[in-house]
């Protein structure tokens, strides 16, 4: 008989926990009418994008990113004096998503800026609206160097 009452209570105590672990954390006063918790609500109200919106401003970024590369091109120069550097987009955390080494001899700077800029701003909307994330890791500023005739960003020595 007293195996007979351990499984009776094993069962028991089987069907409690799994109540329990179905009626989750939240009771129903603080569930709203359609079975959510009123924080679930009040963090889908700050991620709320508009997918029309979104998806404009990501067209527009693609091919913002598209114009930069294609006026920087090849950026040859005649000396290390013509090469730049320009810092592009905007990381969640904070600095540029990229750099990129552009020639004063083959590339309207102004215009370039400009581009850049425009990028950049759309970037911030975006992480804004989307509350985008990242790892937060900093990507130092290159170094310029003339290779052949054309400008390149080089990463820092370690050493």
């Amino acid at each position: 008989m007293t195996k007979e009452l351990s499984k009776g209570i094993g069962k028991g105590l089987s069907i409690l926990a799994l109540a329990f672990a179905m009626s989750g954390c939240v009771d129903a006063e603080q569930a709203n009418s359609e079975g959510r918790s009123p924080m679930s609500d009040e963090r889908e109200q700050e991620q709320s994008v508009d997918p029309a919106a979104d998806a404009n401003r990501g067209a527009r970024i693609a091919e913002l990113d598209n114009q930069i590369r294609t006026m920087v091109g090849v950026a040859r120069a005649d000396s290390l004096d013509q090469c730049r550097l320009a810092a592009v987009g905007k990381r969640a955390c904070g600095g540029p998503e990229y750099y990129i080494a552009y020639s004063t001899k083959v590339t309207d700077e102004k215009s370039l800026q400009k581009l850049v800029d425009e990028y950049t701003q759309l970037r911030i909307e975006h992480i804004n609206a989307t509350q985008e994330m990242s790892t937060c890791e900093v990507i130092p500023e290159p170094q310029l160097s003339l290779e052949n005739g054309v400008c390149r960003a080089v990463a820092h020595s370690t050493m």
